[in-house]
């Protein structure tokens, strides 16, 4: 993430931008452990798996915040566990709601955003949901279910 941007959307807030990026590296290294596609190098795992035990809990935006970041993480944590297993379903509709669901780490990021600039940047979603325009819902569902079942670019 670009952190000249998450520092606009989170109105100067260092503490809210570090937690948005720890978060989603703490996510991707996840993510990538769990797909296979391209392992994370041992110091992205490491740098997750310390922040999951530690860097959260003792984070001092997250401790201010806990309130509304908890179940906003839990909820986030839930969809992808839920995408994962849709993913592998191979039943289309499944694979579909997949693709949205494994988005909801942005919500987490929309939340943070919602705390400490909620009028500035009631629309931070779209900054978070652009982040990766190549990866398309025809990519994804080619990637997961081929090109017999997936859909036409």
């Amino acid at each position: 993430m670009i952190r000249a941007t998450l520092l606009d959307l989170t109105a100067g807030d260092k503490g809210a931008a570090d937690f948005i990026e720890a978060f989603w590296g703490f996510m991707e290294a996840w993510d990538d452990i769990i797909d296979r596609d391209k392992p994370p190098d041992d110091e992205a795992i490491n740098k997750a798996m310390l922040w999951a035990l530690f860097g959260a809990a003792d984070d001092p935006f997250f401790q201010r915040h806990a309130v509304a970041l908890r179940p906003a993480v839990q909820q986030a944590v839930a969809s992808w566990l839920t995408a994962n297993k849709f993913e592998k379903s191979g039943k289309r509709d499944l694979v579909e709601q997949a693709y949205f669901l494994r988005c909801s780490a942005y919500d987490v990021f929309t939340t943070v955003v919602l705390l400490v600039a909620p009028h500035k940047h009631m629309t931070a979603v779209e900054y978070f949901r652009s982040l990766a325009p190549e990866d398309t819902l025809a990519k994804y569902m080619r990637e997961h279910l081929g090109d017999k079942h997936g859909m036409a670019q």
